[in-house]
């Protein structure tokens, strides 16, 4: 379930510091070396939500802002404290179908380091919601593990994106 990441922001950050030193987590602050998220004060130009359990646990993060001029979301935020989460799974995906459904954003973009795991997730929701990989960029930064890697974009346009009512074999809550 998601809810506004400011109303969590300790926990959060919390588990935020505990994914510094995991090296699946290289990806996610992008340079060699992590910090603390900084939240805002407003939901005008950046949306930054926690995905919860039923429990109220905080199993990931997503942010991303808003280009209201150009109706384009860019500049995603997503990380998951739980690796393989259908959970957040779902609320990553309902925040793509709010985002053309709820913001009627034009276009949605975002990027990530080629060889990051999410990659292959990436590529499969592209070639099943619509959608293009539309840039390749060679030895862009060096992380934590000393090594330059490249990284890749994507982007959907409103036109382009198919919303499909399960998402691995499970149906989606429509609200």
């Amino acid at each position: 379930m998601l809810r506004p990441a400011q109303l969590y922001e300790a926990e959060l950050q919390e588990e935020n510091i505990k994914s510094w030193y995991k090296p699946e987590n290289i990806y996610w602050h992008g340079r060699a070396g992590d910090s603390t998220l900084e939240l805002t004060d407003d939901n005008y130009d950046r949306h930054c939500f926690v995905s919860v359990d039923k429990d109220d646990n905080i199993i990931g993060y997503i942010s991303y802002h808003i280009d209201w001029t150009a109706m384009s979301a860019d500049r995603f935020g997503i990380i998951s404290f739980r690796k393989g989460s259908m959970e957040f799974a779902k609320d990553l995906y309902k925040v793509v179908c709010d985002l053309f459904e709820v913001y009627h954003m034009n276009r949605i973009s975002w990027g990530a380091y080629e060889d990051n795991p999410a990659v292959r997730g990436y590529r499969n929701f592209i070639k099943k919601h619509g959608g293009r990989e539309c840039g390749h960029y060679r030895q862009v930064v060096k992380l934590q593990d000393g090594k330059l890697h490249d990284s890749v974009s994507f982007e959907i346009l409103a036109a382009e994106f198919v919303r499909k009512n399960k998402i691995q074999g499970r149906k989606l809550n429509n609200k």
